[in-house]
This record gives C-alpha cells, sequence and structure tokens, in this order.
C-alpha cells in the first residue's frame, strides 16, 4: 500500500508542476508577448480536478480528512476505534458508490466522443480522474479498517 501511496503522490504533484508551468507560460505569453494560451484556463480547470480528486485519496491514507471529533475524545479508546471502523466503512461505502456513478458518466462520454470546447480532448479522461479518486479512497479507506480490525484482536 506504501508503494501505491507513494506512486500516486508523484503523479499529483507531476499534475501540479503541469499546471504550474502552464500558468506560468500563460502569464508570459499574456504579458511579454501579448499572445496568452487559449487552452490554458481549460486546461488548467481539468489539473485541478485531477490533482484535487486524486490527491484527496492520500488525504485519506493519512486519516487527514476534517471531522468533527469533540464527542470522539470522551469515548474509551475500544469505543473510539469501532466508531473510526464504522466511519472507515461508510467512507468506502461512499467511495464506491461515487466510483460507480462517476463510471457510468465517464463511459457514455467516452461512448458518444463528447469533447471539451477548447482542447479537444475526450471529457471521459476529466471525469476519470473521479473514478480514479474515489477508487482509491475506497482503497485506502479499506485498508485502514483492515488495520483497526487487526489492532483489535
Amino acid at each position: 500500500m506504501n508503494r501505491l501511496a507513494q506512486l500516486v503522490s508523484w503523479f499529483v504533484a507531476l499534475l501540479l508542476i503541469a499546471a504550474v508551468a502552464i500558468n506560468f507560460s500563460n502569464v508570459v505569453g499574456r504579458y511579454v508577448f501579448s499572445q496568452p494560451l487559449a487552452w490554458a484556463e481549460e486546461a488548467l480547470g481539468f489539473l485541478q480536478i485531477g490533482f484535487v480528486v486524486i490527491g484527496a485519496a492520500l488525504v485519506t491514507r493519512a486519516n487527514a480528512h476534517l471531522r468533527m471529533d469533540a464527542v470522539e475524545h470522551l469515548l474509551r479508546p475500544s469505543l473510539r476505534r469501532w466508531l473510526d471502523v464504522a466511519a472507515g466503512l461508510l467512507t468506502v461505502g461512499v467511495g464506491l458508490v461515487v466510483v460507480a456513478m462517476s463510471w457510468r458518466i465517464a463511459s457514455g462520454m467516452l461512448a458518444n466522443d463528447t469533447r471539451s470546447v477548447v482542447l479537444e480532448i475526450p471529457l471521459a479522461i476529466p471525469y476519470g480522474a473521479f473514478v480514479v479518486g474515489f477508487a482509491l479512497i475506497a482503497l485506502f479507506a479499506l485498508a485502514r479498517v483492515i488495520g483497526l480490525m487487526r489492532r483489535s484482536r
């Protein structure tokens, strides 16, 4: 699981570097040459979708999502662990529902050859980020639940 998380980290970093490079190029083109890149805004939007949704899987792996934990601190450790297990299972369930729904949308866009306006890339690619991101979220949450269950024995 560590290897997968490392690969996801590198992929998200590459998306972020690409976004910064495109944005910098667009600024130079606009203010130095008076020729902005017409496709830059659309590309940046798609890259942001990718690194936010796929990067959320790394947040899930680190168990660093924002959560309401005021009551949790008052619970016994064993009860707190079961609350973590329940939250993890809920995360897995929601992640799989989003994967199924986004898969239907992305595959429909692929089947209909739906393309973006400026870049004319298949919209299944940026929408596929939801499939990948939420599948990784479900996988990392499941790994956490399994780890919690092993510790409770």
